[in-house]
């Protein structure tokens, strides 16, 4: 896949991005839309969904791939905002793995939930 800006060094806007993806979910439209350092993850997981979707017969694992990216990609528009995103959440989790609140979800809840997820992930 070689999807890349029309421009050498131009950059959109995280408008012209976000309204790219709106206009066009392709996998070559998302592609285009990331920055480079997560080019070759989204070549890799495309591929093995496309492998895994011709083995299975079953478009969802292919539709599953586009899908997650396409958000990566819409998320990653506006870079700070995505790292402060990725902040904030990491800050919610340290607090709700030591039980502290975490606002606008009862701490009680979120550690529950956290424990579930640990559980069942075998920690």
């Amino acid at each position: 896949m070689t999807a890349q800006p029309h421009e050498s060094g131009y950059r959109r806007t995280p408008e012209e991005i976000r309204a790219s993806l709106r206009d066009d979910r392709s996998p070559r439209a998302i592609r285009a839309a990331l920055p480079v350092e997560d080019l070759d993850a989204f070549d890799r997981q495309y591929r093995e969904a496309l492998q895994k979707a011709g083995d299975e017969l079953d478009l969802t694992p292919l539709h599953e791939c586009v899908e997650t990216w396409w958000r990566h990609a819409v998320l990653k528009a506006e870079p700070t905002e995505y790292d402060r995103m990725i902040d904030r959440a990491e800050e919610i989790r340290r607090r709700a793995d030591l039980g502290e609140p975490t606002s606008g979800v009862p701490w009680d809840e979120t550690f529950e939930t956290r424990l579930r997820s640990s559980a069942q992930k075998g920690r």
